[in-house]
């Protein structure tokens, strides 16, 4: 057996937390996540520093914010100005830092930060799934080769996985990335017989709101708001999708446990993002409104970790994110990433001695994050969004206005509170900035019918007719 801890790392497309037990669900089966819980340690309050998926996938991987390391939104993976470039070129991963001190590391399942039809820098080994429907006819890209699967995603990302865990010499730590997409859109195509396990559900934990008024949902069929009955299907095949994960977490811990490894390798399960299917009266996430949003219910993210170093059954109630996460697996394996990238300032602190049941007494429980030309600040009492090009800007009561309906932001009385919130939202950013690769070098985008290709981050509102036909693109 290895000397230094291993880490499997699960981070999954769109899976919001409030489909998990754990997090106040009362209909979803999830036993795998229940056990984790009950001997790993939940963080009830985990938050995505972006809401939406290669931004925030670049974000865990590299621990900087998207004005750090470039990538603003989700990359396009159909076009190829978008998926032929290295978006982290210039980054040292997270993947590259262990690799260098030792560890075998293997990616199985999505990536979507670039180039996806070959290995990722930092990787010794890669299985790669671009997404596409959840049961039937998928591509996988093994290494540099394109291999076609018949049956279920979410199996054959696991089979892969244990095929990387029974490859990893014994004397080898290893780092698994794994990236299950079952919660991903299409909201349906799930295993017949786990969706029809839900046919009874009342979906009663879903508080479906009225079609918000800036909803997004022009030209994406899966977008679209549904009837009542999409709807119910929709919520069917999304609790069947959690089910479907959590039986193959189980066969991922049985394979540690089988191996001899369980006692040396910490297992973290988060997702990239949230997913509205339908609260705030939106299907989506950050942008499935326009202007971009920066709900709770978008940018809320599970947290669990299982194994060794961690205590048994402790849910944490401190507000943590993928910064923090970035920070906890360096200190896990020993890694300083300073010493790998000392030209810039990283904003996470790991929270390995929250979750060992430690204290961290001067822990900072305000939270931030972007979405192009959008920010936010986001403490336990209000969230402040600031839409830095034409606006409107939010700022929400979230202790009396837990579901964020009432927007506050012109309110005389809530002006110093908002001036203070807009004073450390800039302080962090200055930090935390890179001119060249900043949010804000936004510029609008004409409305008009014919598509066009921005050279630059697409603003809030640009995406409108033909623009849409570019959407990714933005990610400049």
């Amino acid at each position: 057996m290895a000397d230094r801890p291993n880490v499997i790392l699960f981070v999954t497309d769109d899976h919001a937390p409030w489909t998990l037990p754990c997090y106040g669900n009362t209909e979803v089966r999830s036993p795998t996540f229940d056990r984790m819980v009950r001997e790993g340690v939940m963080f009830r309050h985990s938050f995505t520093p972006t809401p939406v998926c290669s931004a925030a996938r670049a974000c865990v991987l590299t621990g900087l914010t998207s004005s750090q390391h470039g990538v603003h939104d989700f990359i396009n993976l159909r076009d190829p100005e978008c998926e032929d470039r290295d978006w982290l070129a210039g980054q040292v991963t997270l993947a590259e830092m262990l690799q260098q001190e030792g560890y075998v590391c293997g990616l199985s399942g999505k990536w979507h930060i670039g180039q996806s039809d070959r290995r990722p820098r930092g990787y010794d080994w890669s299985r790669i799934s671009p997404g596409g429907r959840h049961v039937g006819k998928m591509e996988f890209v093994n290494e540099e080769e394109s291999v076609t699967h018949e049956g279920n995603r979410t199996e054959v990302i696991t089979d892969y996985a244990i095929e990387f865990l029974n490859s990893v010499p014994d004397d080898k730590p290893f780092f698994l990335h794994i990236g299950h997409t079952a919660t991903h859109s299409p909201y349906v195509g799930q295993e017949q017989d786990l969706v029809d396990s839900y046919d009874h559900a009342t979906f009663r934990d879903i508080v479906l709101d009225n079609p918000h008024p800036l909803s997004w949902n022009e030209g994406f069929a899966e977008d679209v708001v549904p009837t009542e009955e999409e709807a119910r299907i929709r919520h069917m095949n999304q609790y069947a999708a959690v089910t479907d994960i959590d039986r193959h977490i189980g066969r991922i811990l049985d394979a540690i446990e089988a191996s001899g490894q369980a006692d040396n390798t910490l297992v973290i399960y988060t997702s990239d993002h949230g997913l509205s299917l339908g609260q705030n009266g939106f299907w989506g996430k950050g942008n499935g409104t326009r202007p971009l949003n920066m709900y709770d219910v978008s940018i809320r993210v599970p947290l669990i970790l299982y194994g060794p170093m961690v205590s048994n059954g402790v849910v944490c109630e401190r507000h943590v994110d993928h910064f923090d996460t970035f920070q906890a697996i360096c200190e896990v394996c020993g890694v300083r990433p300073e010493q790998y990238q000392s030209n810039v300032r990283y904003p996470g602190w790991s929270y390995l001695a929250l979750a060992s049941g430690g204290r961290i007494d001067d822990w900072d429980d305000t939270r931030y994050g972007e979405y192009g030309d959008l920010r936010m600040i986001r403490t336990p009492r209000y969230k402040l969004v600031r839409r830095y090009t034409n606006g409107p800007d939010d700022l929400f009561d979230l202790e009396a206005d837990p579901g964020e309906r009432v927007n506050l932001a012109e309110q005389a009385e809530l002006a110093e509170v908002r001036a203070k919130l807009l004073l450390d939202l800039e302080t962090f950013y200055a930090e935390h900035d890179d001119p060249e690769k900043s949010g804000l070098r936004i510029k609008e985008l004409p409305r008009h019918n014919s598509p066009q290709k921005p050279s630059q981050v697409i603003s809030s509102e640009a995406w409108r007719d033909g623009i849409r036909e570019s959407r990714g693109l933005q990610a400049y």
